[in-house]
């Protein structure tokens, strides 16, 4: 007798709001858990793959739900703690929680991968068959597998979903989710002796039988020569299953005939196993860990002593303190205790020489997860935490922020370096989540502990640990005791003036460059725009070229010889004559990392140059291989944007130069200041971090001001003071929280009735912490026009609370007919 009927709650990995019931069928009860995928039917032609998110009795009023047509697989890819966080994202940053399914799972396992219709190889063919049914039936069979699309492109039915529920009920098709093999599984080759040959008579028996095939002899005795490098066979029996790498014994030998030929007369075995080359077979000698000095000591104990009172703690580190070897020391403890630990990056560039260290002393205990690695890469290491591959599960896996959402069993610290990074918030698209923020609340959820660790804290961090929320912990100087670097003002206003300039080098950072070449030291120059020349002008008309689908200027890249959108991506060729006036004379203004990499070569004759930008390093390799060049003093000179400033370190460096301090300081944000030091301070840590004090040249037209006086005080509480006491006065974070609502549609006039009619309610809830509808700096992107609307929320009133009220407002507006078609996208705690 069957019991009361079961319903799953299901997430669909669509921008729909909550979840939706389908009911279990009774061949799916005892199979189906929490955390599986299951294939569903939404609307009236489509299926989709689905997470069950939870089950019940309790049967739904008002309708009657779909039934689960399949269950894709039995295994829990979705732990409990990882649902947890996906509530709690999809709630605090006010997504659906499709949106956070999106971002959570990596693409190879990402359950809208293609469905597909195949033939059950176990239906007896018969007379069951309505003739709708036969026809679609007889497609299937005919193509051997077909999409869910090829269905409905056949033409055969006018509802083939329908039809296709009756055939897999009847157990005449089955519909699986195809998935590209090399995106779910990375099989690794290995080849063993046959299972016959266990024994020493067994195999001089072999390889007498051999004799005569001498490649195949050959092979054998190349196989048992790297199984046994000492020798060849224990005394009266082989060592148990020992194991050569396939693509080593082919390399070795060179018979690849030879060896297919042994496997199917079964001397040799293959075996493959789930492995992953670049992220989990490196050399297991490991060392360990280096010994602390009295303050990494002394900060190291804080710690321990805070994290009895506190879930998270922020570790303020200057420059080269060395707050690495400190986490290496804490991981080790965790994995003493077995747990695991994450430790999160802001960015990609980063973890080439992180991982290195790491592996250093952790081995094959840790793994990288970020986007620039391939999908099976990724895939690899998510099932591998859900032990499901041939590898050790990972202790300690290394990632940028979307490693939070990582299957983990054993979580125990979640160490997030460099934690100011701006790079930890995503903006687009939706979730617009904080990992540093989210990473808490998953640490909440394995009772695990947080570590913040920078040398130049986020005022939000500061804030909270000198309210308490956060313990505090401090490493006051460098490692050695180094000096921290020099810091030069050069005023490139009175250069300019003077004509002393030498393209764009200030003589002072001329001169230090050559007494770092001199020297046969390294420099590295920081400037914060990638591209040759921030935009071109008619010197005639002064008209500016412009993206056709942006309101912004085009940048001129010399490498591609196009100008490009930063925004949308669109490129055009550089003009030969003004689009407005006809003139010839279009004059490049600014500059960028392309230009600089392009005039330093000119002023330093021999010099060996490289550059660190998103243009030059678009994948995993490309950034490893600039750093690793630069580490190895096959380059003179490094050039770069921001990511030259996040935790980089060299040994050579003695001189970094900022090109342009004055760029940063203007930019239109409440956090502009704050960024600014945090970014100049950062670059400028890369400097003398051994022996030699470095020296760091700031060129600016404006010395004077007060942000460049903090940095070359080393003063940061004093800036940290003056500006949290004009975000006080001006209601920004963190005493106030903000909420920014962006709308967007191609017509401004609606656009334009929208925002008024969603500023006005809100106006009527929130009163004066509303603040809009205006447009952005930039006000068209991708044919799009943008307003805004900020909200800000004390933080003693309820935060959930308002978030309700909001969601309320702006339900209204997208249901007004009207303004139906206006996007509208949230961000919670903007950065």
């Amino acid at each position: 007798m069957s019991g009361p009927a079961l319903f799953a709650q299901v997430i669909l990995p669509l921008a729909v709001e909550g979840t939706f019931t389908y009911s279990v069928p009774e061949s799916l009860v005892e199979r189906i858990s929490p955390g599986c995928r299951v294939l569903v039917s939404f609307g009236k032609k489509r299926i989709y793959s689905a997470i069950v998110q939870s089950l019940g009795t309790n049967s739904p009023e008002g309708f009657t739900p779909k039934s689960i047509i399949d269950l894709l697989d039995e295994t829990i890819l979705i732990t409990k703690q990882q649902l947890q966080l996906w509530d709690w994202i999809s709630s605090y940053y006010m997504c659906a929680p499709g949106e956070v399914m999106r971002a959570a799972i990596p693409s190879g396992l990402r359950p809208e991968s293609e469905s597909r219709v195949r033939i059950n190889t176990g239906y007896l063919e018969g007379g069951e068959l309505d003739r709708h049914e036969l026809l679609l039936f007889e497609v299937v069979k005919e193509q051997g597998e077909v999409t869910l699309g090829d269905l409905d492109m056949a033409g055969v039915a006018k509802n083939p979903l329908a039809i296709l529920k009756r055939l897999v009920e009847k157990g005449a098709v089955e519909i699986n989710e195809f998935v590209r093999p090399a995106m779910h599984r990375k099989l690794v080759s290995y080849i063993q002796l046959g299972s016959e040959y266990g024994s020493e008579d067994s195999l001089h028996q072999l390889l007498d039988q051999l004799s005569r095939a001498h490649k195949q002899k050959e092979l054998v005795e190349c196989f048992l020569e790297l199984a046994y490098s000492d020798k060849l066979v224990k005394v009266g029996t082989v060592d148990p299953a020992p194991q050569v790498l396939k693509r080593e014994l082919l390399r070795q030998s060179g018979g690849s005939g030879a060896l297919t030929a042994l496997i199917k007369k079964g001397y040799l075995e293959q075996v493959d196993k789930e492995e992953l080359g670049r992220s989990g077979s490196q050399d297991a000698n490991t060392r360990d860990p280096f010994s602390l000095n009295k303050e990494q000591s002394e900060a190291l104990e804080d710690i321990r002593q805070q994290f009895q009172k506190h879930q998270a703690v922020l570790l303020h580190g200057v420059t080269s303190s060395g707050k690495t070897e400190l986490y290496i020391h804490l991981i080790r403890e965790m994995i003493e205790q077995n747990k695991q630990v994450l430790y999160l990056l802001p960015e990609i560039a980063l973890t080439t020489q992180i991982i290195e260290r790491m592996r250093q002393v952790f081995g094959n205990q840790v793994g990288v997860y970020h986007s620039r690695y391939s999908d099976s890469e990724r895939v690899h290491v998510y099932r591998n935490l859900l032990g499901l591959t041939d590898d050790e599960t990972y202790r300690v896996v290394i990632g940028v922020r979307s490693a939070i959402f990582l299957p983990f069993q054993a979580l125990g610290l979640i160490i997030i370096d460099e934690e100011h990074e701006n790079t930890f918030k995503q903006h687009d698209p939706a979730p617009r989540y904080h990992a540093r923020d989210s990473a808490q609340i998953l640490a909440l959820y394995h009772d695990a502990r947080v570590l913040l660790g920078t040398a130049t804290p986020s005022f939000e961090s500061l804030y909270n640990a000198r309210s308490k929320k956060y313990g505090f912990a401090t490493i006051p100087s460098r490692f050695g005791n180094t000096e921290p670097p020099e810091i030069i003002l050069a005023n490139t206003r009175v250069a300019t003036k003077r004509k002393q300039m030498v393209s764009h080098f200030t003589p002072q950072l001329v001169d230090g460059i050559k007494e770092a070449l001199a020297e046969g030291e390294q420099v590295i120059l920081f400037q914060n725009r990638r591209g040759y020349s921030n935009y071109i002008v008619c010197s005639d008309c002064g008209h500016i070229p412009k993206c056709a689908r942006c309101d912004v200027s085009l940048t001129y890249h010399r490498i591609s010889g196009k100008m490009e959108c930063h925004y949308c991506g669109h490129k055009e060729p550089m003009p030969g004559a003004c689009p407005s006036c006809k003139a010839t004379r279009m004059i490049m203004k600014g500059f960028g990392t392309e230009k600089i990499e392009d005039e330093i070569a000119l002023v330093f004759e021999g010099i060996r140059v490289g550059r660190l930008d998103t243009d030059s390093a678009r994948s995993a390799g490309g950034y490893e291989k600039i750093i690793r060049s630069f580490e190895q003093g096959k380059l003179d000179v490094l050039i770069g944007t921001q990511m030259l400033s996040k935790g980089l370190d060299f040994d050579n460096v003695s001189l970094v130069g900022v090109l342009d301090a004055d760029s940063m300081l203007h930019f239109p944000d409440f956090r502009a200041f704050e960024r600014s030091f945090q970014l100049i301070s950062q670059v400028s840590g890369r400097a003398g971090r051994r022996k030699k004090r470095g020296k760091v040249i700031i060129q600016t037209m404006d010395p004077d001001h007060p942000v460049i006086q903090y940095i070359c005080n080393n003063d940061y509480e004093g800036l940290y003071q003056e500006q949290m006491e004009e975000r006080q006065i001006f209601g920004y974070p963190p005493f106030k929280r903000m909420i920014r609502i962006s709308f967007r549609h191609k017509i401004p006039s609606i656009l334009d009735g929208a925002t008024d009619l969603a500023g006005k309610e809100l106006k009527k809830i929130f009163s004066s912490r509303v603040y809009g509808p205006q447009y952005p700096p930039v006000r068209k992107v991708h044919n799009t026009f943008i307003k805004q609307i900020i909200l800000k929320v004390e933080r003693e009133a309820s935060y959930e609370r308002a978030r309700q009220l909001l969601k309320e407002v702006l339900d209204g507006i997208s249901g007004n007919e009207v303004y139906k078609s206006i996007r509208i996208s949230v961000d919670v705690d903007p950065h």
